[in-house]
């Protein structure tokens, strides 16, 4: 996202940025930036070679004014990307300026011409969504998924969805949400999903949530074959186990990989609260 040190050629053809446009994104000039486009209007769709757009450059500096009086000339900058697969929203939310994130967003809301900059992946398969969640700013998270949940289903190229990453960081309010949008992916690494790490954080309240809209995870092992009721008791989640038996009373009765039962298991490693867990429901 630098907006000068790469050498790659990304401009697709496109005309080469105005010293001029560049200086003012940079530092965040906007007043004189109107006279130049009036003369010129083709002047702010200029890139640097890395494909950035004067939108893109003052994105990455956080001049929300210079991006605001940008767009009230030539709103199509939103939907360009860079040589990264970036549009300016995605790299405002990579790079934590979630006011101007924010805005940006707004700027594509009921404009469904924009919607691809709003559902755009970066080259690493992150969305705004994601960066969102990853960057800890929650009601960006919400407000992206009221206004695009196609962004829910997205998966980047570590196997991670948003909703994955929320349940990581024990984000119960974006994971509900989340939860709410039918087609919503949950997959996430190693073959894992939101229950796994539901289960391993010890959260029984999203497991609880995961285990009554998508029961089917409770059986769905990861790579090397753990579940999520192996991971729990391998966590020693005891309130998590109870909640997975609680829904589903069969699970009690599932093996590990040496064949050997639950409650065995168990026992062996001097687990007495997962065993006593495993009687009840037995």
């Amino acid at each position: 996202m630098a907006a000068n040190t790469p050498t790659t050629d990304a401009t697709g053809g496109q005309s080469s940025m105005d010293e001029r446009i560049l200086k003012a994104a940079t530092f965040g000039v906007f007043w004189d930036i109107e006279v130049l486009a009036t003369k010129s209007p083709s002047i702010l769709l200029g890139v640097t070679p890395q494909g950035n757009n004067c939108l893109h450059i003052s994105t990455i500096h956080g001049h929300e004014e210079f991006c605001l009086y940008a767009l009230a000339l030539e709103r199509s900058l939103l939907e360009k990307v860079n040589c990264e697969n970036e549009t300016p929203l995605v790299i405002a939310v990579s790079l934590g300026h979630a006011s101007l994130a924010s805005k940006l967003l707004q700027q594509c809301c009921g404009r469904p011409r924009l919607s691809r900059a709003i559902l755009q992946q970066d080259r690493y398969g992150f969305n705004a969504l994601h960066h969102a969640i990853r960057n800890g700013h929650k009601q960006l998270a919400l407000d992206l998924i009221a206004e695009e949940s196609a962004l829910s289903r997205a998966v980047t190229k570590y196997t991670e969805s948003p909703m994955f990453i929320a349940v990581m960081r024990n984000y119960v309010d974006v994971s509900e949400k989340l939860l709410d949008v039918d087609d919503s992916s949950d997959v996430g690494q190693y073959g894992r999903h939101a229950l796994h790490t539901a289960a391993r954080n010890g959260n029984k309240d999203l497991a609880l949530q995961i285990m009554e809209k998508r029961p089917r995870l409770a059986r769905e092992a990861d790579w090397d074959g753990i579940t999520p009721l192996r991971m729990a008791i391998s966590y020693n989640k005891v309130d998590v186990l109870q909640v997975l038996l609680a829904q589903r009373s069969s699970l009690a009765y599932e093996t590990f990989k040496d064949g050997y039962p639950l409650l065995y298991s168990a026992a062996t490693r001097g687990q007495v609260d997962v065993a006593r867990v495993r009687v009840k429901h037995g």
